[in-house]
């Protein structure tokens, strides 16, 4: 895979929200650790994202499930939901932006994440939005800027991310960018539902009848 050299890369950490149960899957497992082609889905989404962060990536969720991970850190506040997994992310960070994913996130596009970083420049979140306005908070990079707005709404229960925006400074990374390195939107395919996680094996079964019909044209 080849990435992009950029004059000024900024150094980035990776925040994983590592989720819950997969009871809507049909297990009692916690989603993170779920298989699927034989890998956990946490460990898919962190060989994507050292491609782009290399080991600095934490992930939120309780430190006692994931044992063998380097930097795992729970939740500030009771509270729970994305907001509250946001904000401890980044009150963790030892950087400034933060490139924030879910776990259950395997089809991640690094050329995306590449893209993403490169947009930074003095902005304070940088998000993608598609499908007429619709925004996946949880591929996107945050600045530490947020943190003050970020706490003063979760204390007053106010947990919308798109709550936050009016205060801060947002770069949307349009549709028609995204398609460019992501033609079919599959860095937002997350894991909810036994439905989605059939339809990620069909996907990767897809993908590799490709590669072997390129081999095969080579």
């Amino acid at each position: 895979m080849k990435i992009k050299k950029n004059k000024e890369i900024r150094p980035l950490t990776a925040i994983i929200l590592a989720g819950g149960k997969s009871s809507r899957i049909g297990s009692d497992k916690d989603k993170a650790i779920l298989k699927l082609n034989k890998k956990c889905l946490i460990d898919i989404v962190i060989s994507k994202l050292k491609h782009i962060v290399g080991d600095n990536i934490i992930i939120v969720g309780p430190p006692e499930k994931y044992p063998s991970y380097k930097q795992v850190v729970p939740d500030i506040f009771n509270q729970r939901g994305l907001l509250v997994g946001l904000y401890s992310g980044l009150k963790s960070s030892a950087s400034r932006y933060n490139l924030v994913v879910g776990c259950d996130m395997p089809f991640l596009k690094v050329e995306l994440l590449q893209y993403m970083r490169d947009k930074i420049d003095s902005n304070d979140i940088i998000i993608p939005r598609y499908a007429k306005n619709y925004i996946e908070p949880l591929c996107a990079i945050y600045s530490k800027d947020c943190l003050s707005i970020m706490e003063r709404n979760i204390e007053a229960g106010i947990l919308s991310i798109r709550r936050i925006f009016p205060y801060l400074k947002v770069r949307y990374i349009e549709e028609k960018e995204i398609k460019r390195v992501d033609s079919e939107l599959n860095s937002f395919f997350n894991i909810n539902f036994k439905e989605d996680f059939i339809r990620a094996e069909e996907l990767i079964r897809k993908k590799g009848k490709k590669v072997i019909a390129k081999r095969t044209k080579v």
